[in-house]
């Protein structure tokens, strides 16, 4: 045993020893550090720009069917670019274009690659979202399904997550709002002559009963294909305000009918209230249509005057010299949420999915459904969070 009585001795050998266990313990904490990976799959296209040599084929132009895919990517990369200004780095984001030969599901899903996921996003419908939940399943990961308003008939898979609320869930808050703001108003629900429409008006009415009949009054009135103002005229009143509910979910009809009710506006007050579909409808937020009052169902909104709004489109601007669309938004916030949670709780993200801790610019509500009240796990979660908003003289403002 030595002993050591020169204070100076002492002293350099203490320093030593604290810089070696500093050293010792800050390696650790680097080893103890989990890598999570995040696979990304939206539809780019990129195959079709490019010819077989390489050449790209629009010149200064851009794919048009690539834009949604492209903005949504974009997002999510700014959302990545945020963890890493805060030291969150430790997250690699895998990204696949479910348009490309080599990023087809089908193929990757067969890959090792998919073994090492911790999450899924995906910007997709139909046998995609299929494919992406049965994978969630097998492997036991959570899949955020980011813009798909359907449950494909999925059961028994609590990993599936429902970003974009399904119609009925739209169609409740849509006759939600209309009983409590509008209900003394004159309403009248029109729609086309189409199986379609059958079956978003069958929703709404289901919500309308009560043991003593109907609680909100209402017109149902079919157009014609080629309908006017003039179709419309007679079942409006003067002497108050119409509220006019489209209930079809097709675009071309929401183009006609916000058109005629522009004629329309001239002589009645008039509100129309649209589907979820209307969101992404670029002609209606065009100069024309600012005198219409328009409201309608979204599970995403954005305040323009929030600090990350501002961030995210002076970013967008300086890489693209244009102004992101709501999908860059959308893919900055199902990332930025859904990582974060991975990042704070690890394995359990499904039991920790509305921590507000985690949000970025939308409130989330998730809940589990279950298909049968026998069922012991849920069939998926869905996002319950339904807005609703009024665009009018160019503005979007919230309602709820």
């Amino acid at each position: 045993m030595i002993f050591l009585t020169n204070p100076t001795v002492m002293k350099k050998m203490l320093c030593g020893l604290t810089t070696l266990l500093l050293m010792f313990s800050a390696n650790l904490s680097a080893q103890q550090v989990k890598t999570y990976k995040v696979g990304l799959f939206v539809p780019l296209y990129l195959d079709s720009a490019y010819s077989e040599t390489g050449t790209y084929r629009f010149g200064k132009g851009f794919p048009k069917q690539s834009l949604p895919g492209l903005e949504f990517y974009q997002g999510a990369e700014f959302a990545m670019e945020a963890f890493n200004e805060n030291g969150k780095a430790n997250v690699e984001l895998q990204v696949f274009d479910i348009r490309s030969r080599n990023g087809s599901i089908g193929l990757v899903s067969k890959q090792p690659i998919m073994d090492s996921l911790n999450l899924v996003i995906g910007q997709v419908s139909g046998n995609e979202y299929l494919h992406l939940a049965q994978i969630a399943r097998e492997r036991d990961i959570p899949f955020v399904s980011a813009t798909y308003p359907n449950d494909g008939g999925v059961k028994g898979n609590p990993n599936v997550l429902i970003l974009n609320a399904k119609l009925n869930s739209h169609i409740q808050s849509i006759y939600n709002h209309v009983l409590v703001n509008r209900g003394t108003d004159n309403i009248i629900w029109v729609r086309r002559s189409d199986i379609a429409d059958n079956r978003v008006e069958d929703i709404f009415k289901e919500f309308n009963k009560s043991p003593e009949g109907n609680v909100l009054q209402y017109q149902t009135v079919t157009l014609p294909a080629e309908f006017t103002e003039q179709h419309l005229n007679k079942y409006l009143d003067s002497t108050q305000e119409n509220v006019i509910i489209a209930g079809s979910l097709d675009e071309g009809f929401a183009k006609k009918l916000a058109a005629n009710c522009l004629k329309v506006g001239r002589s009645y007050p008039v509100t129309i209230v649209g589907m979820p579909t209307w969101e992404g409808i670029p002609e209606l937020k065009k100069k024309d249509y600012r005198p219409l009052r328009i409201e309608y169902s979204s599970t995403f909104y954005r305040s323009a005057m929030a600090s990350w709004n501002a961030r995210i489109e002076d970013a967008y601007r300086k890489k693209s010299f244009s102004k992101p669309s709501d999908m860059t938004f959308k893919g900055y916030q199902a990332t930025y949420h859904f990582v974060s949670l991975l990042l704070r709780y690890d394995t359990a993200v499904l039991k920790n999915l509305n921590d507000s801790a985690t949000r970025s610019m939308t409130d989330f509500d998730f809940r589990p459904v279950f298909w049968s009240s026998s069922n012991s796990i849920p069939d998926y979660h869905e996002n319950k969070r339904i807005y609703i908003l009024r665009q009018e003289k160019g503005q979007i403002s919230l309602l709820n």
